[in-house]
C-alpha cells in the first residue's frame, strides 16, 4: 500500500517544476433521462474559460446501458469548438467509448472508467490528448455520509496517447479531481470541484488549475423520484 501511495505522490509532484500553471474555470449544465431500468440518455453543454475568455465549448449527447450493478458501457458524441493558437475556433468531432465499473462498500463507492476516444480534424502541430486520440483510465472514490446530501469524491484520470517520434501510447497527462456534490430530493444536482490538470513529459505545455462547476437536471418520469447521480456517474 505504501508503494502505491508513493507512486501517486511521485506522479503528482515529480514534474510540477517542468511546467507553468494557468487558471481556468469550467462550467457544465446537463439534462438526463432514465428510459427504463437499464437505459439512460443525457445531453450536456460545457464551456471553458481562461484569462483571455472563452476557450472551448462543446455539446455532448450520451447513451448508457446498465448490464448489472457493477458494469455499465456507454457512448458519447461531442462537437468541440476549440480556440487555436491563432485565436480562431476550430471545430472537431469526438466519439467516446466508455466502460464504467463500480462497487459499493457500505457508504463508499469505488469506480473505474475506461475510455477510448477518437477525434476528427486533429492538428498534428497542436496535438492534445484531451481532444485527440487517447486511452484514458479514471479510478474514483466517493463517500455518501449518513443523513447528508453532500457527497465528497476524489478521482485521478490518466491520459495515454501518441507522442512525437515514439510508437504506441504513453502517459502524458494526469487530471486530479477533488469534488463535493449535492443531490436534491428532486430533479436537481450540483457539484463544485477543484481539478489539477498535470502534464507529464511535456516541458513546453501548461498545467492547469481548474475550478469546475456542474449542474444536472433529471427529467422526471412516473413513479421515479428521489436523489440521483449525474448521467456520467450513473
Amino acid at each position: 500500500m505504501k508503494c502505491i501511495i508513493g507512486v501517486f505522490i511521485f506522479l503528482a509532484f515529480g514534474s510540477l517544476g517542468q511546467n507553468s500553471t494557468v487558471f481556468q474555470v469550467w462550467n457544465e449544465a446537463g439534462i438526463s433521462l432514465k428510459i427504463d431500468k437499464k437505459q439512460y440518455i443525457g445531453l450536456d453543454l460545457s464551456t471553458r474559460f481562461d484569462a483571455e475568455g472563452l476557450s472551448t465549448v462543446f455539446p455532448q449527447v450520451s447513451y448508457k446501458y446498465k448490464i448489472n450493478k457493477y458494469l455499465r458501457p456507454s457512448i458519447d458524441y461531442r462537437i468541440i469548438a476549440d480556440q487555436s493558437k491563432s485565436g480562431t475556433f476550430v471545430t472537431k468531432h469526438r466519439l467516446n467509448c466508455n466502460l464504467q465499473l463500480s462497487h459499493e462498500i457500505e457508504r463508499v463507492q469505488l469506480g473505474l472508467r475506461l475510455r477510448y476516444q477518437y477525434s476528427s480534424n486533429r492538428l498534428a502541430s497542436n496535438f492534445e490528448t484531451e481532444f485527440g486520440q487517447a486511452l484514458r483510465i479514471k479510478p474514483t472514490v466517493s463517500y455518501n455520509p449518513k443523513k447528508s446530501a453532500l457527497e465528497p469524491n476524489f478521482s485521478a484520470e490518466f491520459f495515454t496517447g501518441p507522442m512525437d517520434g515514439q510508437v504506441g501510447y504513453h502517459l502524458n497527462r494526469i487530471r486530479w479531481n477533488f469534488g463535493l456534490a449535492y443531490s436534491f430530493d428532486g430533479p436537481h444536482s450540483v457539484e463544485l470541484a477543484y481539478m489539477y490538470d498535470q502534464r507529464i513529459h511535456s516541458p513546453e505545455s501548461l498545467n492547469r488549475a481548474i475550478m469546475n462547476c456542474s449542474y444536472n437536471y433529471r427529467i422526471q418520469t412516473k413513479n421515479k423520484s428521489g436523489k440521483h447521480r449525474n448521467v456520467k456517474t450513473l
